[in-house]
């Protein structure tokens, strides 16, 4: 015969051992890639939960950080001052079922998951940024806020209680557009 056998075309070809071992078996090195791509085809499409779950978990301590802020608790009074009245306010707003209403400036909102990340839960953050004052009705109950004009505030809305802090004044830009505007001003400072 002519035709050299499997074990003469690798030797033949200077290989070594181990690779004349997977030449002779049946599939060879074509089966082993075959295995090898379908364990990583199976690898890559079992792990797209983990990165939606751990993508979803970043992202809810992101909005966390963004609309918890410390400070101050804002003045509640039963009336609104003439000093802290608007020429011209805003209409109010309905936001996830809590009524708001303000006298001055700009507002932005955001559903806040809770801390827990098997709480599918979440409650209402409204950042003001010069407010005057804020009236909030939740649940047929009213609460008016006084942070004074200029001074931004932050009011939550969590489990049917309402809270509001003082938060700095003029650095309204929405929560993540106001972080990199300080990192930005810092950077800018630590340049001189």
């Amino acid at each position: 015969m002519n035709a050299l056998s499997r074990e003469d075309d690798a030797t033949a070809l200077g290989s070594t051992p181990v690779l004349s071992r997977l030449v002779r078996k049946r599939g060879g090195i074509m089966g082993w890639l075959q295995t090898a791509a379908i364990v990583l085809v199976l690898a890559a499409v079992a792990s797209i939960p983990l990165t939606v779950g751990v993508g979803t978990w970043a992202t809810h301590r992101s909005l966390r950080r963004e609309w918890v802020v410390p400070g101050p608790a804002c003045p509640a009074v039963a009336q609104v001052s003439a000093a802290a009245r608007g020429a011209k306010p805003p209409p109010p707003f309905t936001y996830r079922g809590t009524h708001f209403a303000y006298q001055i400036g700009d507002v932005e909102c955001a559903a806040v998951p809770e801390k827990n990340p098997f709480d599918a839960s979440h409650y209402t953050v409204c950042q003001f940024d010069a407010a005057g004052a804020v009236e909030v009705t939740q649940g047929g109950r009213t609460t008016i806020f006084e942070p004074g004009v200029g001074h931004g505030a932050m009011v939550t809305v969590r489990k049917g209680a309402v809270s509001c802090v003082m938060a700095a004044a003029g650095e309204f830009h929405g929560p993540a557009v106001g972080r990199r505007l300080e990192q930005a001003r810092a950077r800018e400072a630590s340049r001189r």
